[in-house]
């Protein structure tokens, strides 16, 4: 932590610094921190990553553990879960109460109690908050617009910036930083722009690179491995948190992948796990062929970097329908070769006279599509319990779209936090506001039980064994498997 406390930060924060790789004396430390330390307005330029603020918000944390004034950051429902990956260890350092929500009904009680110090969510909950009289704007101390080119409701900001106080501390991190940004000369005046891309210019060459939401970026580079196939990978990543995530997606173990999060060995392929600033892009194209990993967000900042982006391919839900179409086929040939059609064939032959074959083959595969349940490609989908013939059951987790949940994290939380063996894990179906997951029945009393307390997208949730009437209320969380539907 040597060299922190000079820079206004206190100790314990210093060393959650530390644990992103963070020193006191690189530039983005000294230009970010103390500003923030102290109180003051800041306009960060930086790639749209949430990772390139840490400096920033260990300075804001740090104020905060001396002023004891609640603070406020606002980002977009979709960018939560980034913010709230490099804000919540900061907090935890400094014992300042934090909580990241896009819903307002824990945050109500948190804050009718006093027990909640920074807050992050979106402006529109923000402004039910304060409709509620629970969240007080006039005593808010600080503020942070994360990323407001993607708020949906700019109404809401301008409602909530009507109350927050003249004094109050703001920072802006936007999406696409450029000289006068119009929500720095009417919120953020006299603030103090730094960042890396103050001086920076694009280079004049194609990238290649491949959209990815964060959340899809432990698959995509398994797919990217299995493609590209390069003898020597490096991972580059922003910072050591993030190499960590990084290591931990990879495939595979040895010496022929590693994960950075500075300088960078020379390799036949260097997947940038992280958004990198232009001149970070140009010495990583020194040290061998790069694929960017770019969130959906960031596709406009990529026109920073280079010229063109040039796609890679990464296997996705079209190469998935591809997959089941190849499988379905085969299914259908192996039927053929096999034989033993001689009841279908005669309950088709009155429609072979009136119309062609195979038109008749076709409305009978959309028909079987229609019937998943006894489809032999389904079968193949559905994990251990029916490739060999056992019985399946469902089991209901009460989490789901709206909860930005999808199936990658429905997996890791039963094969990590519940046990529960990859093998038996078969479809999973996310909903707006639960999932299903089929299991083999004789394990799915225990699978649910497992899985029951357990967190998934930061949401403790319940489940329970299906019993076939799980049914979806707009608005509410679903009353789940024992909601019967109404006979037709």
């Amino acid at each position: 932590m040597s060299g922190f406390e000079e820079l206004h930060l206190e100790p314990a924060v210093g060393a959650a610094l530390e644990s992103f790789g963070y020193a006191a004396g690189d530039a983005a430390v000294r230009d970010q921190a103390p500003t923030a330390a102290r109180g003051h307005n800041l306009a960060l330029t930086c790639p749209p990553s949430a990772r390139y603020a840490v400096p920033a918000l260990a300075g804001l944390v740090s104020t905060m553990a001396r002023e004891h004034r609640p603070g406020l950051v606002l980002a977009p429902a979709a960018a939560l879960t980034e913010w709230s990956a490099v804000l919540l260890p900061l907090c935890e350092a400094a014992g300042i109460p934090f909580l990241a929500s896009d819903l307002p009904v824990r945050a109500t009680r948190l804050l009718r109690e006093g027990r909640l110090r920074l807050l992050l969510t979106t402006p529109d909950t923000a402004l039910t908050l304060r409709q509620r009289s629970v969240l007080k704007l006039e005593e808010i101390g600080h503020l942070v617009l994360a990323w407001p080119e993607l708020y949906e409701n700019e109404e809401a900001l301008a409602a909530l910036m009507q109350d927050l106080p003249q004094e109050s501390q703001r920072i802006l991190i936007p999406v696409a930083p450029r000289a006068a940004h119009p929500l720095a000369e009417r919120y953020v005046r006299r603030a103090h722009v730094t960042g890396p891309l103050q001086a920076s210019t694009p280079t004049s060459t194609a990238v290649r690179g491949a959209v990815v939401p964060l959340s899809q970026r432990s698959s995509a580079l398994a797919s990217l491995i299995e493609t590209e196939d390069p003898a020597r990978l490096v991972v580059w990543c922003v910072d050591a948190r993030s190499a960590a995530d990084a290591r931990a997606s990879l495939p595979a173990s040895g010496d022929t992948m590693s994960v950075v999060s500075g300088d960078t060995p020379t390799a036949d392929l260097i997947v940038a796990w992280d958004l990198p600033t232009p001149a970070r892009l140009a010495e990583l194209r020194e040290k061998g062929e790069v694929v960017l990993l770019v969130p959906p967000h960031a596709l406009s900042y990529t026109a920073t970097l280079a010229t063109r982006l040039t796609p890679v391919r990464i296997h996705g839900s079209v190469d998935a329908a591809r997959d089941r179409t190849t499988r379905n086929r085969a299914a259908i040939e192996e039927l053929v070769r096999h034989g033993g059609l001689d009841a279908e064939l005669l309950m088709l032959d009155p429609l072979f006279e009136r119309h062609d074959p195979a038109t008749i083959a076709a409305a009978t595969y959309r028909l079987w599509q229609a019937m998943p349940a006894a489809a032999p490609a389904a079968t193949t989908e559905t994990g251990a319990a029916r490739r060999e013939g056992g019985s399946v059951a469902r089991v209901w987790i009460g989490v789901g779209r709206k909860d930005g949940a999808g199936p990658n994290d429905i997996m890791a939380a039963l094969t990590r936090e519940a046990g529960v063996a990859a093998g038996a894990i078969g479809r999973i179906e996310i909903r707006e506001m639960f999932s299903l997951v089929e299991v083999p029945a004789a394990e799915a009393e225990e699978i649910a039980r497992n899985i029951a307390g357990k967190t998934v997208r930061r949401r403790t949730v319940n489940a329970r064994v299906d019993r076939g009437g799980s049914g979806e209320k707009t608005g509410s969380r679903a009353a789940g498997p024992r909601t019967r539907r109404p006979a037709h």
